[in-house]
C-alpha cells in the first residue's frame, strides 16, 4: 500500500492534538471534583475534556502514518529518533524535578544534596511529571516500529485487516469487562497503542473515493464519540455520586470512534491539505517540546491563580489553554534560537 504524499493535513492535525492535550490537562483537575462543584461548572470541564480525548490516540496514529512503510536503516532510525526524543525528555524531566523540589514545595530545606540527586535519578527513571508517561510509551513503540515497518512494507490489505481485527478483539474484551472470561490465548502482541500505530498508517493510505460522503461520516464519528464520552461520563458520575472517568479511557470505543473521525476528517478536507500559516507551522514544528513543557507552564500559571476555575470554567479553561500554548511555544522557540537548543527543546 502506497503512502499518501501530501501530509500538510497531518501538520494541522498535530497542532489540534497539541491543543487538545492542553485542554485535557487544564480541565481534568475540575473533572475529578464531581459533587464539589455546581453541576454546570463540572460539566463545562467534562465537555472540554470529553471532546479532547482523541489527543493521544491521534498522536500515535500520526506516528504510524509518518513512520510506517518507509525505507531506512535500523541504526539510523534509532539514532535519529532517540536523540530527538531522549535528550529533550531528560532535560525537561530534570526541570520538573528541580521545580518540584525548589519552587512547588519546600522539600529542599530538609534534603541533603545526595537526597536531591537520588530523587532526580528516581524521578527521571519512573517519571517526574504526570504527562511524561506518553514519552515512555512512545519509546516502547519506537522499539517495535522497525519490525512493524518491515511487515507493513510487504503486507497486503487483508493482512492489515487481520491485524486490526485482532486488535479490535482485545478492545472488545477490555471495553465489555470480559478480560477475566477470555480464553487463555495470548493477544498481548496485538493490544494497546501498537493498534493505533497500524490504524493511523492504514487510514492515511486507504483509498477513499466518495470524499464528500466520508467527510460527513467522519465528522459524525467524531461528534458521536465525543457526545458518548460527555453524556455517559456525566450519567455514570451522577449514578455513583463521584467522578467516573471510565469512558475517558483512550481505548474505549467512544474515544476510538472520535479519534478515527477527526483523523479521517482532516485527511479528506482540502482546507487542511492546502492551507497553513506561520503560527500553525511553528506549533506543529515545536509540538514535542510544547508537550514536554506545557505542564510546567500550567503549574506556573496556577501559582498566579490562572487555571480552569478562572471566572468560570467555561471561560477559564480556554483562556488558560491559550496562555499555556502561547507561552510554551515562545519558550521552545527561544531555546531553539540557540545553536544547540534543538537538542533539549524538543
Amino acid at each position: 500500500m502506497n503512502i499518501k504524499e501530501n501530509f500538510l493535513w497531518i501538520s494541522n492535525l498535530r497542532v489540534l492534538a497539541v491543543i487538545a492535550v492542553i485542554f485535557v490537562h487544564t480541565a481534568s483537575p475540575l473533572v475529578t471534583k464531581f459533587g464539589l462543584l455546581p453541576n454546570a461548572f463540572w460539566n463545562y470541564a467534562n465537555f472540554y475534556d470529553a471532546v479532547s480525548r482523541f489527543c493521544v490516540p491521534v498522536f500515535v496514529m500520526i506516528s504510524g502514518a509518518l513512520l510506517l512503510n518507509k525505507e531506512y536503516e535500523i541504526v539510523t532510525f534509532f539514532k535519529k529518533r532517540f536523540v530527538r526524543i531522549l535528550l529533550p525528555f531528560l532535560f525537561w524531566s530534570i526541570c520538573y524535578v528541580l521545580y518540584s523540589i525548589f519552587i512547588k514545595t519546600s522539600d529542599y530545606q530538609k534534603m541533603h544534596i545526595f537526597d536531591i540527586i537520588k530523587k532526580l535519578i528516581r524521578s527521571v527513571y519512573f517519571g517526574s511529571a504526570y504527562h511524561l508517561w506518553y514519552v515512555y510509551m512512545l519509546l516502547g513503540l519506537i522499539l517495535i516500529i522497525p519490525i512493524l515497518n518491515a511487515w507493513i512494507i510487504k503486507a497486503k490489505k487483508n493482512e492489515i485487516h487481520y491485524f486490526l481485527l485482532l486488535w479490535f478483539v482485545t478492545l472488545l474484551f477490555k471495553n465489555l469487562g470480559l478480560e477475566n472470561y477470555k480464553p487463555p490465548i495470548e493477544l498481548l502482541y496485538f493490544s494497546r497503542y501498537v493498534g493505533y500505530l497500524v490504524l493511523g498508517y492504514y487510514l492515511s493510505v486507504i483509498e477513499i473515493k466518495n470524499t464528500k460522503k466520508w467527510k460527513i461520516v467522519a465528522l459524525l464519528f467524531f461528534i458521536s464519540g465525543s457526545s458518548i464520552t460527555f453524556f455517559s461520563t456525566y450519567w455514570f458520575s451522577v449514578s455513583k455520586g463521584k467522578t467516573d472517568s471510565l469512558l475517558y479511557d483512550f481505548f474505549s470505543f467512544n474515544v476510538l470512534l472520535a479519534s478515527i473521525g477527526i483523523f479521517v476528517f482532516f485527511r479528506l478536507s482540502d482546507f487542511f491539505n492546502r492551507k497553513s500559516n506561520l503560527v500553525i507551522t511553528q506549533i506543529s514544528h515545536f509540538s514535542y517540546g510544547i508537550y514536554l513543557v506545557h505542564v510546567l507552564v500550567l503549574w506556573i500559571l496556577d501559582s498566579f491563580a490562572i487555571n480552569a476555575s478562572l471566572i468560570t470554567p467555561l471561560i477559564g479553561i480556554p483562556i488558560t489553554v491559550l496562555l499555556c500554548l502561547s507561552i510554551s511555544t515562545i519558550i521552545i522557540k527561544i531555546i531553539n534560537m540557540n545553536k544547540f537548543g534543538s537538542y533539549i527543546s524538543g
